[in-house]
Order: structure tokens, then sequence, then C-alpha cells
């Protein structure tokens, strides 16, 4: 045995005798804002190859991976070739195409190069990186940090110890204030501080602080410690809203002022590096492009607290609203920024403190209207049905200091919803949209289920058990009475995604989107949905499908009939609309003019009020009507009253479903 591994070993070392002389140089896992690669402008890892010989190696055919084991992760295509002395980067960011690996490259890990047949050129293991500080290969071949990396560059200096110095300290800190401040900025002995106010992180060309910084409006700070000899300090960060009321939360975002508005790399400009949208028209501009750019994230609440200061990714959101002057954006938490979620308790009435992605959404296609809807119509439900809706929490956002409108700051309702609301692994679920396009997962157990639903009675005792079993029954009509008495018009051939849990989870539906509700173009109230709901033709149809098959079965239309009347009786009242309407209204009420001045969107305060009350009559006026709709749709059986009496602190009482005050009357259908 002992012959045998001695000539492995001998073996071994002669095949990597035969090896180039290439050799991992340096590795950035958390390139957070150190360089954009130069085919999709994003920041990814990435790992540089450097050819210490006196001729040129020719790569094609070579293999990388991130797992040793593993040899054929990626085989290198033709093209990529090293001169004679030189390097080379490559970036390992999931897209396979050209120097782009087919994998992402973790913050700790390992990287292993081989040649063709198999023989291992070059590989290294590395712990936890941080965001923006590469592991490479000094000149004597020992692995050091670098902080700023050097791709392109000769590894030199560097730092053996990876502990980065301590942040500066800013005082006082960031927050409301009403009048100027001077910020002082403090670092540990013989540290110099660098510090920025345009929003970007401090380098090493950054100003050096010498003096307190004034503040006379709101601004950034952010700063840095250098140490005369070890790595700099990550980057503290502080927003001074000085003269702005603590009346509403703000989300200040800072970042590179040019990775917003510089023509060749901003995302939120039409830039000279666009592409078009084809399902929004032809308009070519950097915002239809799916850039991620790093940004620090403070979110204050309207009482002034500090509830989360942490570093993220930002991109722009949305379909044909990016092209509106003030955009939906998304924030992302990832390792590569130094965390997976942003740990905050931002929704008062969820029970998480962590989010992997928020969304920051000014009112989609009701920003010109009352910049509610959406909202409003997730809102009415909370607490008072069992469905996946979208937190919210009205606020304003700033950027590099600069006021940027009246947002709505709300969960991302795509796979990071399930993950964050159900403690799900993405590969632990199927997440669909619209006719069943895939999100995440797979359409093989929602094609069965619907060949099922499509092919088979749901009358039948047994079939619809087997429904039931695959179908979150209440919660889907909980989600077909939500979007039914919001009357969305772009629904439910659209804004529909529905997902299930493998391994026996019943199918969910997601609400979002309701920016064409609550009658945004025309009265709306007086509009029988339920054609849209039960549509046997056209877009709607596919969706429709599954609402027209589940009424065959008498449980599902006596439970979706009764439900719907105790809930018109209860949680769509007119005054308890009213009452949601004006609170939600009252919230952004004192931002609304600012708002108009720096967007024109509404175009008046006097116009915004006016729509405002278009809301309150929907309020008003939706609930007779759709009685009347109702009572239609489930066979015309006439109603009567349901009077129900009881001590409300003995205990609860439901119709249907729901929970009813005591001394509850209202109609309800007389036979289903």
């Amino acid at each position: 045995v002992l012959a045998a591994l001695l000539a492995g070993l001998l073996l071994a070392a002669r095949l990597r005798a035969d090896a180039p002389p290439v050799v991992i140089a340096e590795v950035l896992a958390g390139n957070a804002s150190t360089n954009l690669d130069p085919d999709y402008k994003n920041f990814v890892p990435w790992v540089e190859l450097q050819n210490n010989g006196g001729a040129a190696v020719n790569l094609a055919g070579y293999r990388l991976t991130n797992n040793l084991a593993a040899p054929n992760r990626w085989t290198l295509p033709s093209g990529v070739s090293i001169p004679a002395g030189g390097t080379v980067v490559l970036w390992l960011d999931g897209l396979a195409a050209g120097r782009h690996a087919p994998f992402v490259l973790d913050m700790s890990g390992e990287l292993g190069l081989f040649m063709p047949d198999g023989t291992l050129v070059d590989s290294v293991a590395f712990g936890p990186q941080r965001p923006d500080v590469s592991y490479g290969r000094a000149a004597g071949g020992e692995w050091r940090s670098f902080d700023p990396p050097t791709p392109g560059a000769t590894n030199s200096g560097g730092w053996a110890d990876p502990t980065p110095a301590a942040a500066p300290t800013l005082s006082p800190p960031g927050g409301f204030y009403a009048g100027a401040q001077a910020v002082t900025l403090a670092a540990a002995p013989g540290a110099t501080i660098r510090y920025t106010t345009d929003g970007s992180r401090p380098t090493a060309a950054s100003p050096v602080y010498s003096a307190p910084i004034a503040v006379n409006a709101p601004k950034v700070i952010r700063a840095r410690a250098f140490p005369a000899d070890g790595l700099p300090s990550e980057a503290a960060t502080a927003t001074y809203l000085v003269g702005v009321p603590a009346d509403v939360a703000v989300v200040s975002l800072a970042t590179n002022p040019a990775y917003f508005f510089d023509d060749y790399i901003g995302i939120y400009v039409d830039g000279k590096a666009g592409v078009a949208n084809p399902s929004c028209g032809k308009k070519v501009a950097n915002w239809n492009r799916p850039w991620e750019r790093p940004v620090s994230v403070e979110v204050y609440d309207a009482g002034g607290a500090l509830l989360l200061r942490q570093d993220g990714g930002v991109a722009i959101a949305g379909s044909c609203t990016r092209k509106d002057p003030q955009k939906q954006m998304q924030l992302f938490a990832r390792a590569s920024y130094g965390d997976e979620d942003f740990s905050v308790a931002l929704f008062p009435d969820k029970p998480f403190d962590a989010y992997g992605r928020i969304i920051l959404r000014p009112g989609g296609q009701d920003l010109a209207n009352t910049l509610l809807r959406d909202a409003l119509g997730q809102q009415l439900a909370a607490g008072r049905m069992d469905i996946d809706r979208q937190a919210y929490r009205p606020g304003v956002v700033f950027i590099n200091g600069a006021f940027w409108g009246v947002y709505g700051v709300r969960e991302r309702m795509d796979e990071y919803f399930v993950t964050s609301n159900y403690g799900l692994g993405l590969d632990e679920f199927d997440l669909l949209e619209k006719s069943a396009n895939v999100m995440v997962g797979s359409r093989a157990a929602w094609d069965n289920l619907y060949a099922y639903l499509r092919d088979n009675n749901p009358a039948t005792p047994s079939v619809y058990a087997n429904l039931q079993s695959r179908i979150d029954i209440d919660e889907y009509i909980n989600y077909q009475i939500l979007e039914i008495y919001a009357n969305n018009t772009d629904w439910p051939h659209n804004n529909i995604r529905f997902w299930s849990a493998h391994d026996g989870g019943r199918w969910r539906w997601m609400v979002y989107d309701l920016d064409a509700a609550f009658g945004r173009t025309t009265k709306g109230y007086n509009n029988n949905t339920f054609k849209l709901a039960a549509a046997t033709k056209g877009k709607a149809a596919y969706n429709a499908l599954v609402l027209r098959r589940l009424m065959l079965n008498p449980e599902f239309k006596a439970e979706f009939g009764q439900r719907f009347m105790a809930h018109l009786n209860t949680t769509y009242a007119p005054p308890r609309v009213k009452g949601i309407i004006d609170g939600m209204a009252a919230a952004i009420a004192p931002q609304m003019p600012a708002q108009i001045a720096r967007w024109g969107k509404p175009k008046s305060l006097a116009y915004w009020q006016s729509e405002v009350g278009r809301l309150r009559t929907f309020a008003d006026q939706r609930s007779g009507y759709l009685t009347g709709f109702l009572n239609t749709f489930v066979g015309s059986p006439g109603t009567t009253t349901l009077t129900v009496q009881h001590n409300a602190a003995q205990g609860s009482v439901l119709v249907a479903g729901v929970d009813v005050p005591a001394n509850y009357s209202g109609p309800h259908f007389r036979t289903l």
C-alpha cells in the first residue's frame, strides 16, 4: 500500500511538472464595487490567471472548477490565452458564455485549473472573504489579502492578516436634525481617515479628514480608516437629514453617482449603453438593463429611529414603469456585500426580522393618481385573510442626500418572498407566473394538476378530495375574493403567480401589482370582475379555468359564496375600507407637495386629493354592486340576513372561515 501511495505521489509530481507555468494569481469572491465585467457590466466574482513562462499559453480546452472533486465544471472556450508574463481574468458569475463560467463563486471555497488531459495545473482554497478584498499570491508565493485588488497588475504588498481596521465613528450619528450640524470623524491612533460626501465609497485617493464637516442640508458622509500597516476599514456611512421632518420612514441610498447617472454604466438614465424592452416599446435605455450596483442602505422609521444600516445592491425594477422618471428600485442583500439578509423587522404586521430583497415602489401605474392602489388592496387583507400578500410601509427615498420622492417600502413578491415567509430553500419549491411560465423549479407538477382539474369533474367527491390535497382551497378562495373585490382588470392573464413546495405542498397564489384595480381608469365599482375571473375565452381563460372548474363542486361554491359575503360585511365594509384609505393617505400627505414638486406626478395636490376621493367612492359603492354580481355567479339563490351574537371576550366566531365581530349581522345567501 505504501509503495502504491509513493508511486501515486511521484506520478502526480511528474504530471504537475509537465503542466504549463500558469498559476491562480488572484481571486475576488466579493466583487461588490471593484471592477465591472466588460461584457455584461456587472460586479461579479473573478479569478486572475498568470503565465510565469516565456511563451504564450492557449487555455482553450482547459477546465476550471470550484470543486476539485468535480474537475469538469467548466471547459474554457477557444480564444482564451495568456501571453508570456501576462494575465487573464475569468468571470465566475454563472452566465456560461465566453469568459463567464457556468458557476458562481461563493465567498469561501476552492478553485482548480486542469489541463485538457486532467492534469492539475494549480489550485487554491480560501476561507470567508470580505467585500472588495481579494486573495492573491504575492511575489514570494505566499497568499495575502489585497485592498484594493490588483487585477492586471503585480500583487505587490498586501497583508497576511485579513482583519480590517476598525471603521471610523461619526459624531453626531446620522438621523433627523432641525438645524445644521458639524460632524466629527474619529479612528484608531495612526490611521488616516478619508471621506466622501457624494455617496461614493472612500478610496485611498479620497480627501483626508482634518476638521469637522459642516452639514447644512441633507447629506451623506462616508468614511474609511486607512492604517499605516494593515487592511483599510469598511466604510462607515451616515445620512444627516437636516430639515427633514420625521413624519414618515426614510430610506437613504448612498452610492457612487456614476452607478446611477453615468451614460455607460448608470442604471437610472437613458444613457448610451442601453437595450430595448420589446414588450414596452422601442425605447433603448440603460434602465432596461438587468444591472445591479452597490449601495449603502439606511432606513429610519417615522419617529427618527435607525432601523437598518447595511451595504447591499440596487437595480431598477418593474416592467413598463421603468420608463417613468421616478423609477421602482429593488434592493438586494448578498454575501458579496457582507450579509445575505437585510436584518431588520421592517414591517410591523409580519413576524420576520430579515429580508433578502426589498422593493422601493413609487406607485407603479398609479404614480400619477394616488400612489396607493396596490398597497391598499394588500393592506385590506392584513389580519383578515390567510393570503400571500406583500407587506407595506410608507416612506420617502433619498439618493446621495437628494430627495427622491414618496415610495412604498415593500416585500418582493418572487422566490425570495417564499424563502423569507416560509423558510424554504430555492430548490424546495416551484414558482410559476402568468400561463405557468417557470420562475423557479419546474412546471411539471402544475401541468399534472391542471390536466387533472380540466379532465375530471370536481363535483365528484373523490376528485374534489384529490384537488383539496393539491390546492390550498382556503387561500385560493381568499385570493379570488381579493382580486375580484379590487376589480383588478390587469388579471388573471397577467400579474398572477402561484407556487407549491415540493414533497406534498399545496399550491398557493400571490397577490401583487394591483395598479389597475379600484377603478383607476374607470369608475370600477360597477364592473363585473367575475367575467374576468371565470373567463372562457381570451388571455384570461387559462388561469380562469381553475375557478370555473372548482365552481362545479357544491362544497366549493357554497364556501366561496358565503365567505365572499362575510368579507363584504366585514373586511370590505365601507367604513373599514375608507378608514384604511384615509390612514394610508394621511401617512404620505405631508410629503405630497415635495413629491409633486420633484416629479410632477400627481399633477397637483388638489388632483391627488380628488383621486383619493375616488377610492373612497369605490369603497362606498363596490359592495352593493358585487352582491348582485355574486348572487348571479353562484346561481341566484337570493340573500337573507344572518345575525350572530356572541361575547368577544369569551372567544371568536367564524362565519364561512371569516372572524366576525360581536353582534354580527349581514346578508348571506339563503341556500348554497
